[in-house]
């Protein structure tokens, strides 16, 4: 329920914001939800198991999954920081810091997944992690997966927070309440990932709602800027057009 919840979620927003796409409108808030959606569809066992079998069956499909992720989260953190009028947090995720911390990200996501045994399709490796190889590896590869994410989030968290107490329209203050549920939920998925397998229901939750906390902040960005104009202090993004 909660992987199809999310999936329904991101692709009702993104049908909100469709029409907007079409009209030329914050077309990379458009694509970040898109990504978002493609990114819920493969984390279902059925999706997951087609597109994989198709690529013979070894789980290529959850390492191009992390690296889709990598790029939603950059889009996300650029655009959030430039929206929220915080330079330095822009300057952290697009910056030289970025780009390393991407890099060390893809890196250790990619040599702990050739590293692991992964024959045999399995949506979020679930069935993979009781060998030993693969009990070892599997948290250090979820772990590596959730990185830079956790990063970006961690660069987020002061802009958000200013902006939950800047004397700004209330949507706006909401959506910067529910984002940051999403970004700190993004830097709690890294301890969780090295969480015993009975708490495998309480790390579904922390990553989901990272994601979305993060999809629904946008759209209540997106609805603040549709019913009411800002004052002039408010970030330029969340200003009607």
């Amino acid at each position: 329920m909660l992987q199809w919840g999310t999936l329904i979620i991101c692709s009702l927003v993104l049908l909100l914001r469709l029409p907007d796409a079409l009209r030329g409108r914050n077309r990379t808030v458009f694509g970040i939800l898109f990504l978002a959606t493609v990114c819920s569809l493969l984390s279902i066992d059925g999706p997951y198991a087609a597109i994989d079998g198709a690529l013979g069956g070894w789980n290529l499909t959850n390492l191009a999954l992390r690296f889709i992720v990598f790029g939603m989260v950059f889009l996300v953190g650029q655009r959030l920081a430039k929206g929220l009028g915080a330079t330095r947090a822009r300057d952290l995720i697009t910056g030289r810091a970025g780009r390393w911390g991407m890099a060390a990200a893809c890196l250790a996501v990619a040599v702990t997944f050739l590293l692991m045994d992964t024959r045999g399709s399995s949506a979020g490796l679930q069935d993979l992690t009781d060998s030993g190889r693969n009990a070892v590896l599997a948290p250090l590869y979820a772990a590596a997966g959730r990185s830079y994410p956790a990063f970006v989030s961690l660069v987020l968290l002061p802009p958000l927070l200013a902006t939950i107490r800047a004397a700004l329209p209330r949507l706006v203050r909401a959506g910067a309440v529910v984002t940051l549920v999403g970004a700190a939920a993004a830097v709690l998925s890294i301890p969780a990932s090295f969480t015993p397998e009975a708490w495998f229901g309480a790390r579904l939750i922390v990553n989901y709602a990272a994601v979305l906390g993060y999809v629904l902040g946008l759209l209540m960005f997106w609805f603040s800027g549709q019913i009411s104009r800002p004052p002039d202090n408010a970030p330029a993004t969340f200003r009607k057009k």
